[in-house]
């Protein structure tokens, strides 16, 4: 099965998954549909088709989209010191992921 994309003024409005583009040629003869390399699904609605590549979903409303990388970044780039982070968009700034301690009670 391939995934492909219904394309209306260069936003995507649908995702479909079918086994060929004949086959969806035959079903919506009147639709732009183009063949998707990248793992879409329903949150890319609306995402703009720049040079044949599909725009990915905005994640955070404070991120900007770099088009030369083709890449949603943040306001600020993340610390590159092997911790594990995520992204805090009420506060805008990245946060460690510390895992709980182990339990060393004996069971």
């Amino acid at each position: 099965m391939t995934i492909f994309a219904i394309v209306k003024n260069n936003k995507v409005e649908n995702v479909v998954v079918c086994e060929a583009l004949e086959i969806l040629q035959l079903l919506l003869p009147n639709e732009t549909i183009l063949e998707e390399n990248e793992l879409t699904g329903i949150a890319w609605k609306d995402s703009e088709v720049i040079s044949g590549k599909f725009k990915p979903p905005q994640r955070y409303e404070s991120w900007s989209f770099d088009p030369q990388a083709f890449v949603w970044v943040a306001p600020t780039p993340m610390p590159e010191d092997g911790k594990p982070y995520y992204w805090n968009e009420s506060e805008l700034a990245w946060v460690e992921i510390i895992p709980p301690e182990p339990d060393e009670t004996p069971e």
